[in-house]
């Protein structure tokens, strides 16, 4: 729960008891840690009475959780004005956790919303270099939403990292209500590393990583979104689009963005050939060092990525392949593999990697053997 209403909790308990004479007393006269609070009182309190004397009391406090509080509370009774005043003039560091500090409070208060779309207007640029925009992630209404829309409407300009900070908060305070225009934004650029951006902000719509958990109906609308936009992107867009459908739960749709990314390669029919080289030692009982070979194209239907190759492709020869030197020599050993990164083209250029791979895997100094594998279908 956040501080602010933590603090508008325990006020509220009292507030029915409480001396607004009173309060507004130890307002004016207690230290600025003391005055902050007796106003927090003093607004739940009698709203009028806080609203009053806030002009005076605001440029009192020192930047801190309490005063934050405090300028909450001030601008929920109509003292905006010497919020604004009082924050223009802290520093930096002091201000940004103010304006966390509201934006926590922006949600539940149609007050703090207006402040917000207020001080984007007065503030221009200011607004945006000193990032106050950051504090309206959890602010989703649709009056915060506008503010950050509108900037997303400048598109990206010279400052990209800012148009992409925009991009992730404007996300994630619309929601599910952000995949539309992120769709229409993917597909409105030709820029590689804005198109990886966009797609990253679909698991941002969809609330991936918040304390409240993912919403399944988002994340279900933003991965049939990412799979339909998916061929029209540039390389590293498609390589985001695996890791942001992970994120939001459909693994099978990560793994076939692998067909998209390495389409140029397809054989026909999503038909992708790898090559594999499996590197078998082994130190015999007798002490001498024998070596196995094996060497095969890899075949598959563009759902593997290369990262996951060797789980796939060991898996299969396990079955298929006889691995057993060590055993068959009465020694140890291991098995190395070697895979390519990429499938090929064609079978020249799988021949002359496999030709490649298997001369530096060779060691003069054991007794070594090639073996043509078939083959494997992963």
């Amino acid at each position: 729960m956040p501080s602010f209403l933590l603090v508008l909790l325990s006020s509220l308990a009292s507030a029915q008891d409480c001396d607004a004479a009173q309060l507004a007393k130890e307002t004016a006269e207690a230290t600025p840690v003391g005055s902050a609070r007796a106003f927090v009182q003093l607004a739940n309190c009698d709203a009028n009475a806080a609203k009053a004397i806030a002009a005076e009391t605001l440029p009192r406090l020192l930047g801190g959780d309490d005063a934050n509080q405090a300028a909450v509370m001030a601008i929920r009774v109509g003292a905006a004005e010497p919020v604004a005043a009082w924050m223009d003039g802290l520093e930096a560091d002091e201000r940004a956790r103010t304006v966390r500090a509201l934006g926590e409070a922006c949600s539940d208060s149609p007050e703090v919303q207006v402040f917000f779309v207020d001080r984007a207007t007065t503030l221009g640029e200011k607004f945006w270099s000193d990032r106050w925009y950051r504090a309206l992630t959890t602010c989703r209404v649709p009056a915060v939403q506008g503010i950050l829309s509108a900037e997303l409407d400048k598109g990206l300009g010279d400052d990209r990292l800012r148009f992409f900070a925009v991009l992730e908060t404007y996300a994630r305070s619309a929601g599910g209500g952000a995949v539309a225009r992120l769709e229409t934004l993917a597909q409105s650029t030709d820029d590689a590393e804005a198109q990886a951006n966009i797609i990253a902000a679909f698991a941002d719509a969809a609330r991936v990583g918040t304390p409240e958990g993912i919403d399944a109906a988002a994340a279900q609308v933003a991965t049939e979104t990412i799979r339909k936009v998916a061929p029209t992107l540039k390389v590293k867009a498609v390589e985001q689009a695996r890791m942001t459908l992970m994120a939001l739960g459909d693994e099978p749709g990560s793994d076939a963005m692998a067909a998209i990314r390495y389409k140029a390669f397809d054989r026909g029919g999503e038909t992708f050939i790898w090559g594999a080289v499996a590197n078998e030692t082994a130190t015999c009982k007798n002490g001498k060092v024998q070596q196995r070979i094996h060497v095969a194209q890899v075949k598959e239907r563009g759902n593997t990525w290369p990262d996951q190759l060797e789980d796939k492709v060991s898996g299969s020869a396990e079955i298929t392949w006889e691995l057993t030197l060590a055993e068959r020599c009465k020694g140890t050993g291991e098995v190395k593999w070697l895979l390519s990164s990429a499938p090929f083209s064609d079978d020249e250029a799988y021949k002359a990697w496999a030709d490649k791979t298997v001369e530096e895997a060779s060691d003069a100094a054991a007794k070594s053997a090639v073996i043509e594998q078939e083959p494997l279908q992963i």
